[in-house]
């Protein structure tokens, strides 16, 4: 095999191989606290295993000593990962030798080193593994030269035995030691590549990971805002009404004590350079099911740009609506005045100039009462889903029988034949709410297939907090490529001549059940017909 085999198998066998050190820190801890409290198990069980195979007081006492003043050592947290790491290896393997030592080299003690060094894979550090390795075939070379057992006819296939079996067993742990640093690089890589940001607080309060979004979201290391309070000087928190946010409210805090989730919380976060970054955060812990403090993953993507689109859309809205009535309004005077003169016109000089005249009369007449509606239309526009009074209770079929009272002349034109199912109640306006179903109803007896009008008013199902609610009729159906377009102003299908009005009344119907958080579509109905439904906040 040539240079270039060698290094290519070389690089096969290492990628097979664990590389060491991935641990994060938090986890590093908490294995490193498992391997103490296992040291200090040894310390005080040993001076027990030396009296019972007949060492004496004295030699138990320098059994105990012995592995004790490695626990002290390891307690005292010396150095770096690896020195500590190393301590609490010397101190287990020692306990393991005196083991040994003690038991006259009884081949079930050796499992006491086989036990260890899985123990020690833990730390998932070649250093601690490797020197956990070399300790115990060190020691089986030196028992097998020196010391004096019951099998020293064959010390050195003793020897052999035991190196086989940490052989063997150290091959499993570097395969399973491999597939968990794949398995955290996997998911790293995962973490690293979201939009969004993702930091993992443990339940003391530090900070365990951070992705790059969360630095760049932040636009500071996260460590900071975790260190920092409300008060901070430099920066803080501030809930959706730009108020600062009490640390116990943040949706970190919240999780880390109760375990409780927190969903798409709105938070305004206030940096040192005078800007403000609005986040939706959310949070949750990673053993909800036992006792807290929790460890808590937390996620947050900026919506700063979303929020500010909102914002200057729902301003341009309102401008736009008050634009619509304060021209509405100003242009009612003029035309009243148009309307009265044209009116005037018409019956001081009707019959008195030629039919020409008389014509052109009556066409301004109808216009300027076209525009009034139109202007009226408008109003009512512009007025719809703008009530400022907070939602009640309503009784839908109270606001029903209301508008069949309303609506009550031109049912007995259209010779209607009308049915009110059980109608629940929800949260609402009522008077926006009775505009809603007074102009789908009256859309029902306009829109009638030639004989007498059909409608049904019903309540369809509920879905968690939203209830839908049907208006049916019996009419000439709207197709389905014209459903979405009759929602809009001045959406019609046909001309003023065949079917009177504006065009602006399912505008409102819309405009209304936005404002209430709900929806309303058209579908077909079985039989001919159309099905106006919509959603309402349950009561």
């Amino acid at each position: 095999m040539n240079a270039r085999g060698l290094r290519d198998a070389a690089r096969r066998l290492g990628a097979l191989l664990p590389h060491g050190r991935t641990l994060p820190e938090g986890e590093w801890r908490a294995r490193h606290r498992v391997l103490l409290w296992l040291l200090w198990a040894q310390v005080v069980a040993m001076p027990f295993v030396s009296l019972a195979f007949d060492q004496g007081p004295d030699q138990a006492a320098l059994d105990f000593a012995t592995v004790a003043v490695w626990a002290v050592l390891a307690q005292l947290k010396l150095g770096g990962r690896r020195v500590q790491s190393l301590i609490v290896t010397i101190g287990l393997l020692t306990t393991s030798a005196l083991i040994v030592h003690v038991t006259d080299g009884k081949p079930e003690s050796y499992f006491h080193f086989f036990v260890m060094v899985a123990a020690l894979s833990l730390y998932e550090d070649w250093v601690p593994f490797g020197a956990a390795v070399a300790f115990v075939l060190i020691q089986q070379g030196i028992t097998a030269a020196i010391v004096d057992y019951d099998r020293a006819e064959s010390p050195w296939l003793w020897a052999l035995i035991h190196s086989a079996f940490i052989g063997a067993l150290s091959a499993v742990l570097l395969v399973t030691w491999r597939a968990s640093e794949r398995n955290r690089e996997a998911f790293r890589t995962l973490v690293e590549s979201l939009e969004e940001g993702v930091v993992m607080v443990d339940a003391e309060g530090r900070l365990v990971a951070a992705n790059p979004s969360a630095r760049r979201i932040l636009g500071m290391d996260p460590a900071r805002i975790l260190a920092a309070n409300h008060s901070d000087d430099e920066w803080h928190f501030v809930g959706p009404d730009g108020e600062p946010l009490d640390d116990g409210e943040r949706p970190l805090r919240v999780t880390s004590a109760t375990g409780r989730p927190q969903v798409g919380v709105p938070l305004g976060l206030c940096r040192p350079d005078g800007t403000t970054r609005w986040l939706s955060v959310s949070s949750r812990a990673v053993e909800p099911d036992r006792d807290g403090p929790y460890t808590v993953v937390v996620s947050f993507s900026d919506v700063t740009e979303e929020r500010e689109s909102a914002e200057a859309l729902a301003r341009s809205n309102a401008e736009l609506e008050q634009f619509a009535y304060v021209a509405s309004h100003d242009l009612s005077e003029p035309l009243r005045m148009v309307s009265s003169y044209l009116g005037l016109l018409r019956r001081r000089y009707h019959g008195r100039l030629d039919t020409d005249a008389d014509e052109f009369i009556e066409y301004a007449v109808d216009g300027a009462g076209r525009m009034r509606g139109l202007i009226e239309a408008l109003l009512a526009y512009s007025r719809a889903g703008t009530g400022e009074s907070a939602p009640e209770r309503v009784e839908l079929g109270s606001v029903a029988a209301d508008v069949l009272r309303s609506l009550a002349a031109r049912l007995v034109e259209a010779g209607a034949e009308i049915e009110i199912g059980d109608l629940p109640a929800v949260m609402g306006d009522r008077s926006e709410l009775e505009q809603l179903l007074q102009n789908l109803v009256a859309n029902a007896l306009k829109f009638r297939d030639g004989g007498r009008a059909r409608v049904w008013v019903r309540s369809e199902a509920s879905s968690g907090s939203m209830t839908q609610i049907a208006v049916a009729d019996g009419g000439i159906g709207i197709p389905p490529n014209q459903r979405e377009h009759v929602f809009e102003m001045f959406g019609r299908l046909h001309d003023r001549e065949t079917y009177e009005g504006t065009g602006i009344g399912l505008a409102i119907c819309r405009k209304i059940v936005e404002r209430h958080g709900g929806r309303i579509w058209i579908d077909e109905r079985d039989g001919g017909g159309t099905v106006f439904r919509f959603t309402l906040p349950v009561a």
